[in-house]
């Protein structure tokens, strides 16, 4: 996983694992893969995966970051992954 930041940083390139924020939907998920130069990312929540192009993911802030680790938190209690 790549090292939490503020998303100011211009040379992110992010991992599997990583929390990514989409920006054509507004919505964070977490990295799953890359095929055919597409990244695949899955709701923070669970669910199933979208495609996503490569410059379409950035570097979520810190508050977002947060705010997905409530999300996931509040999901696993309701046993909905």
């Amino acid at each position: 996983m790549s090292t939490p930041g503020t998303g100011a940083e211009t040379s992110w390139e992010p991992q599997r694992g990583d929390l990514v924020k989409v920006k054509s939907r507004g919505q964070l998920g977490t990295l799953m893969g890359c095929d055919w130069g597409m990244f695949q990312v899955r709701p923070v929540e669970g669910g199933i995966e979208w495609d996503v192009a490569r410059d379409d993911v950035e570097k979520p802030t810190d508050q977002e970051r947060i705010s997905a680790g409530v999300r996931r938190a509040n999901a696993l209690s309701q046993e909905r992954l």
